[in-house]
Formats: structure tokens, sequence, C-alpha cells
């Protein structure tokens, strides 16, 4: 009975003894951690699990929970809310709980009950109730909440504070019924909420110093001319961080004799701006949507977007707003077009020119928090602009730094490593190249490179727990993140050379200390409250994921996952090194199969899609619902290796880039001993799906292929529509994935090089196509094209097609379905089984 059992095959019938981890959290003391664990039978099971002595308590069909202090657990079960008793062990239960939250330091549980009750509870008694509450809205530090009842046509508007007293004080009473939540100001001193009343739209603003309430409607004589109120979700609601703005939606007054007259014939001009059919539904949208500003106190009204200048953001400030017009250099073959910015003072309407022709994508500008700079990625360098001097100066020339993808991944859009945020009072930007963080001050003297990655082959990031307020929404999702560096900040790592993954901390004048990093996939790490101490979850290929309790410099495990792992054959991972054509330092994750022998060669399956091998620790559970059917534990115990090699692209030539470095990749495998040069198989799935495609053209190192939702004729795919009808593809390979570069006609020939369809008489590997019926992204189209072709050529293929599937399946059904038929034709192929009936052409029954 001492002796280690031996360790059984995997199959399918094990599958369902899988589960998945999530939800963990960590009490205020860290005395106590919760997670979840889901089955694919729909089970979903809560646990906590006390961090000192283990006691473990399991909340059968519970999605998640709050801790509430050391001494309760809040959760939903059905329509119930439960307050499990973390000391006495005993629940009470509270039914037809809908929501519920916390007051800042946890004193009072607040609940909507029987669907317009409000209660607030202490200890667990009843220490308020309130009727006919319609909605409410907790301010963001938590220690007051906002409330309306609704009594016949009128609302009663009530402030809730969380201290001693507890006593409803009663604001305001109003014609009409309060929609949508309240919006608070940041610092709790205002908020504003949309009424309703006989169909008109009033915009209230409440000031809780002064006492006083304020309503907008679209009838007074200070509003917007030939314009109406109108909640948007694109002109959100909101208060502005001063208490003196409040931002919301308008739309234009349609005439009530306005007809849309519906044409007989498309009219398509080759110079719009937009094509037919997205100007079409442009114009059949009868209440688009602009952002407006309201100054409650001395009435100002101003409209901030237009239908000519529809983009905009506010600065840190939101005295500011840039404006834009998304349309100004259409056509263009860009996924977001670039645009002329303006700068508009909010209280004036007067603008200044800001930036010519700059890039669309929100993550290349960004403003200072006290509002004084805004910052830009132009031309290879971070710019900053000072908005009180119209004064911009270039904070990173000379720096010899390389901020974004370009040089790596030339022909794709552009990336910027990234810009974490700003530090408090408009310090230092914090901007990211490719392995550290660096900190520049707004006038470029200070540039001071805050980790040393490079030199470890790390990469630094700052992990989103380290932002230190509440960030405004500024509606063109430009980030405004703030960050304290004298506080310690937590950072996120990856080690560029094995994958593995953990976190530092990092304190001020001082080099990041390691908190936790092992050779392994280390993720999901949360800090208690109240305490040093914190959980964080472990897993490597060959290890299921892992909950461990960290407490000063010890770590301990809290739950093992999936414990039967042990009992079966598995495989193991590595990351491997070989390099293309050109000499080009590539990674690639490498699977082993089950019960591996030195000195043996196996079947090895490559999966490929851009870039993978960041993949190499991460433990998949095996199953057969796989959304591209596709699964790395599957393939390994069954026999497989499985290799998920990097790709370096050279601009405008993707198909050749893609088999330079994967046929790179198999070779140093089958180099390593571990392939059987004569049975390896290659399959992808949409990019990955088109890369396979063009493969196979060019090499016949393959003895079968597997292709899902990919491109096959590039030419006609250049020059379709999206499936949606409003766009040209052409984007995609002048200036994104296909990595073209180029249009069609300025290099024809290469555009013919790189199709699938083009070069398919070269095809000699038996190919294997799978795509829905539903699927948006790429056309069902482009595999019957190449299955057209294949069947002219009399080659080896199959093509599957489902119905009511998409890009990736979702039905149970057909994950099942081609899980199966992917081992059907790699088992045939690879590992010489039987073929399978449906592999059988009718002439071979």
């Amino acid at each position: 009975m001492g002796q280690e059992l031996p360790q059984k095959n995997l199959t399918e019938s094990d599958y369902s003894l899988w589960s998945k981890m999530s939800g963990e959290q960590l009490s205020d003391k860290g005395n106590w951690t919760s997670y979840r664990l889901s089955y694919e039978n729909s089970i979903d099971t809560t646990f906590l699990v006390h961090t000192s002595t283990q006691q473990k308590i399991t909340f059968p069909n519970v999605l998640a929970g709050n801790f509430i202090k050391e001494e309760s657990f809040a959760f939903q079960r059905e329509d119930n809310l439960v307050l499990f008793n973390l000391k006495t062990g005993k629940e009470i239960v509270m039914p037809k709980v809908t929501h519920y939250g916390l007051s800042v330091d946890g004193t009072y549980l607040v609940t909507l009950e029987n669907q317009n009750t409000l209660v607030v509870r202490k200890n667990g008694e009843i220490v308020n109730s309130i009727e006919a509450v319609s909605t409410y809205a907790f301010n963001y530090q938590n220690t007051s909440l906002v409330y309306a009842t609704l009594d016949g046509s009128k609302s009663t508007i009530g402030l809730l504070r969380f201290n001693g007293a507890l006593k409803p004080k009663i604001l305001s009473t109003i014609e009409g019924k309060v929609e949508e939540l309240f919006k608070w100001q940041v610092s709790a001193n205002s908020f504003a909420f949309y009424a309703i009343n006989d169909g008109e739209i009033s915009l209230n603003y409440y000031d809780l110093g002064a006492e006083k309430l304020h309503i907008l409607k679209s009838i007074a004589s200070n509003f917007i001319n030939n314009s109406r109120i109108l909640p948007s979700y694109n002109a959100e609601l909101s208060v502005s961080r001063d208490g003196q703005k409040v931002f919301f939606g308008i739309t234009p007054t349609l005439s009530k004799d306005t007809i849309i007259v519906k044409e007989d014939v498309e009219i398509w001009h080759a110079q719009d701006q937009f094509i037919y059919r997205s100007r079409k539904l442009k114009e059949e949208n009868s209440h688009p949507n602009y952002l407006a500003v309201w100054y409650p106190k001395n009435g100002l009204v101003r409209q901030l977007s237009t239908e000519s200048q529809s983009w905009i953001a506010l600065n840190g400030t939101q005295d500011y707003a840039l404006v834009a017009d998304v349309k100004q250099y259409e056509p263009q073959y860009e996924w977001i077009a670039p645009m002329d910015y303006y700068l508009m003072s909010l209280p004036t309407g007067k603008k200044v020119f800001f930036l010519e022709a700059f890039s669309g994508y929100n993550t290349h500008l960004s403003f200072s928090p006290d509002g004084r700079y805004i910052s830009y990625y132009k031309h290879g360098n971070w710019w900053s602009y000072t908005i009180a001097t119209q004064k911009h100066v270039n904070l990173t020339k000379g720096l010899n730094v390389v901020w974004d993808n370009y040089v790596n991944d030339p022909g794709t859009e552009l990336h910027l490593w990234g810009q974490a945020g700003w530090t408090k009072g408009d310090g230092f930007l914090l901007c990211y190249d490719y392995n550290d963080i660096w900190k520049i001050s707004p006038d470029g003297v200070q540039r001071i490179r805050l980790t040393k990655g490079k030199e470890i082959q790390l990469q630094f990031r700052i992990h989103e727990t380290a932002i230190s307020n509440v960030q405004e929404f500024n509606y063109a999702k430009t980030p405004i993140s703030v960050y304290d560096l004298t506080q310690d900040i937590l950072l996120e790592s990856v080690d560029l050379v094995s994958g593995a993954k953990g976190y530092y901390s990092l304190s001020t004048n001082q080099e990041p200390k390691v908190l936790v990093m092992e050779e392994a996939s280390i993720t999901n790490l949360s800090k208690a409250k109240e305490k040093d101490a914190y959980i964080y979850m472990k897993q490597r290929f060959d290890q299921p994921p892992a909950l461990f309790f960290k407490n000063g410099k010890s770590s301990k495990v809290v739950f093992q996952s999936n414990s039967q792992h042990y009992r079966y054959q598995w495989g193991t991972s590595e990351m491997i090194y070989y390099k293309d054509s050109k000499g080009n330092f590539i990674k690639g994750a490498l699977f082993y199969p089950a019960s591996y022998e030195k000195g043996k060669t196996y079947p090895l399956v490559v999966s490929i899609y851009e870039n993978l091998s960041q993949k190499v620790h991460a433990y998949v559970n095996p199953s057969l619902h796989n959304g591209v059917g596709f699964n790395v534990s599957n393939f390994t115990t069954n026999g497989y290796a499985v290799l998920l090699p990097d790709i370096v692209y050279e601009s405008g030539n993707p198909g050749k880039s893609a088999k330079d470095c994967v046929t790179a990749a198999v070779n140093q495998v089958i180099a390593m001993g571990v392939a059987d040069a004569a049975k390896i198989g290659l399959m992808g799935q949409s990019f990955g799906g088109y890369e396979t495609n063009i493969i196979i053209t060019q090499t016949d190192l393959f003895a079968a292929a597997i292709s899902g939702c990919g491109v096959a004729n590039i030419v006609e795919s250049y020059f379709s529509f999206s499936l949606n009808g409003n766009t040209m593809e052409a984007w995609r390979y002048e200036n994104q994935q296909l990595r073209m570069g180029f249009p069609f006609y300025d290099n024809q020939g290469a555009y013919y090089s790189n199709s699938p369809l083009h070069n398919a008489s070269k095809i000699t590997t038996p190919l294997l196509t799978w795509a829905g019926k539903l699927d948006t992204a790429v056309s069902p189209r482009q595999s019957e094209t190449l299955y057209a072709a294949l069947r002219r050529l009399k080659k080896e293929h199959v093509m599957l097609v489902y119905e009511n599937d998409g890009h990736i399946f979702t039905s149970p059904k057909n994950q099942v379905d081609l899980t199966h038929k992917m081992f059907d034709w790699f088992g045939y192929y690879l590992k010489d089984e039987p073929k399978a009936k449906w592999m059988k052409a009718d002439v071979e029954d």
C-alpha cells in the first residue's frame, strides 16, 4: 500500500474530472481566501479556505461572493443573498435580493429586496429600510449612496451617509421618474441624473454643498438650438472632477414631416468617403448622438462633438477637449484612420490646431491627470504638448530606444510598447520600451529608466493595482492612469527567454525586488488590503494551477486544483530556440508526449498563429469542447509531441516568412531527436489557417495539415467587403495582420505569390479544412474556393462546413465533432490508424 501507484493512460472518459479555477479573492487581513471551481457539466462550487488553519468551507452552485471584513462571506444563492459568518458558521438568508453592496469599511450591507425595497444592515441587523426605490448608486468611495423613490408621477431623491446616525436625508422631489443610475462626482460633492416626465427627458444636477437642485430641459432658452437631451452610451452622463460641469448626450430635433425615401437603385461612387452601405446606415440613423456640456451654476450649455467632428476626448481637468473628424482622410486603408486634431476650450468653445494627420489609435496619446499636458507618439518618439503655451516637446529624442514594433514586425499596424500613464501632479510620463519602464518629465529634461529588464532579459509592466485613484470617463477611452511612485507599486514580469511569469515590487529609488518568480506561469496575484499578504496562481504545463498564499517571505499551497492529474501519464514542456534564414533568434514552445522516452521519435503536431511560445507554461485541461478543435493536452496524452513556434515576418511576404520560421522550428525538433520526420502535421485557425494554407504550397515537409477558417484567395479577399458590408478588407493586407504593406496594384506579383489559391497546384500535403457557415470574420467562401481548386487538381482534401457556428465554435456538439475529426485526420496520416468513414470519398465505399 505504501508503493506509488503506476500512472494511467488518459482517455476521453476521464476528461470530465477536470475543472477550472477562477474568482480568487483574499480577505482584508489575509485570513481567508476564496476560489471557484467550474466543470464542463455546469457544476460550479465556491470554496473558502482559512490561510492559517487550512479549514475549508464548500458552497455548491455558488458562482461568486465577497468577504465582509474578516467576519462574513456574502454570496447569491438563486434569488437569495446569504451571509455566512466566518466565526460561527451560521447563515443569514435574505430572500429576493437582486443587488447588494458594502460601505467602504464593510460595516454596512445594502441590499435591494423584492425589486424595490432598499435595506441597510449592520452586523446582520436591519438598521434602515426604504420602500418604492426605483434606482440607487453608491459614490466612488462607498461612503454614501443616493436613491430615488417613486410615488405616482413624482420621485423623491434621498441621501444615505454611512455614519453613526444613518438617517436618510430627503434632498428634493421632482416630477417624473429617475432614468438610469445616478452619476456621482469623484469627490462625492454632487451628482447628476436623468428624469423623464410625460415623454420629456430632463437633466438634473444636485449640489450637496449648496443643497440645491439644478434642472436643464431641452425647451430651456439657454439650450442648444434644434437639439434635445438623449441619453446614450456614446455620450455617457458624467460629472466633471471639479463638480462644475455635467457632460450629457444630445440629438438633433427631427422634423415631424421628415421622410426617409427607400431607393430602388444603390449608387456607389468610387470617390465616396465611405462606401454606400456604411453611408446609408448612417443616413438611416434617426437619432445621431453628440456630447454636450452644461455648467449648472451659470447656465452655460455647449455642444462639444458634432457631425463633422464626432471624435472627442477630454483632458485631465476636463476644461479642454480634443475633437477630430473621423472621416477626414477617407477613403483610406488602415483599421483606424488618421485625423486632424483641434484643442477646444470648453468655456469659450474656441479651437486651436493641435496635430495634423495623426493616428486615430487611442493608445497613441494621453492626457496628464492635472490637465496641463497632452502626450502623444509620433515619428518614433514620445512628445508632450503644454496646453497653456501650445508648445510641443520631443521627450525621447536621442535616447536610442525603440518604443514600438515597427523594426521587428514591419508591414502590420503600428503597436506601441505602451504608455502606462502619469505620476501624481503631472510630474512624469511613464512609458514602456520592449523590456523596461521609463519615467520622463514633460519638459524632457529627466529621462530615467526605472527597471533594468534588458540586462536580464525580463520584461516589466506596471500591474493595474498600482493605479492610485479613480479615473474619469473621457469618451475616447484614451487612458488617464495615475501612479504614486512614493509608494511601493506592483510590477508584472516575463522572462523573455524561458517564458516564466511572475511579480516584482518597485520602491522609490530602488531596484525592483522579486515577490515571486519561478520557472512557471505565476498570475492572478492579489494583495490583502490591510496586510502585506498575497495570493497568486502558479502553473506549469505538467503542473495544474495551484493557489498559493504568501505571507512575508514564506509561501504555501492553499489549494491544488485537479489533483487527479498526477494519476495520469502527462507530457512536459520546454522552450526551444532556432533561427530563420535571416539569422533571427526565435522561440517556440515544445510539448513532449506523455511517457516520453529519450531516443524515440514521435509524431509531431505543429500549431501556428503568429507568436504562441508564451503558452509554454500554460496548463491545459483535456477536453472535447474546444472552440477551434485543438487542445495541447489532448494530443500529448495521445502520444503526440506538439510544437507552438513563433514567426518573424517580412513585410510583403507573410507566406515565405511563415514557411521559413515554421520549417526552421520543425527541423530543430527533428534534430533534437523528438519528431519523426515522416510524421509531422501542421494546423492553424483564422490567420493561422491562412498560414497553414500557404506553407503547404511551399514545402512537402508535412504529412498532413488542417486549416480552419483560413483565407485561401488573398486577392479576392483584398477586394471584398467585410461581412457587415461597411468596409473593404484591403486594410488587413496593406496595414495589418496579412503584412503586405502596400496596395495590390503596387506589386501584384507579391499578392499572387502569397495567395494559397494561386499556388494550390504545388500542394502535395493532404489537407482538411473546416469553417462555420455563420463566420463573420473570414467568409466560408474562402474555404469553398480552396476546395474547388483542390477538387479540380484532384488533390487529397476534405472540407467540413458546420451549420449554426462562426469563426470560433460555441456549439458543444460541433466542438466535440471537430475535435474528433482532427484526431481522425492526424491519426490516419501520422499514426497509421485506419481511415475514418467520413474521410472516405464515395468512390472508396
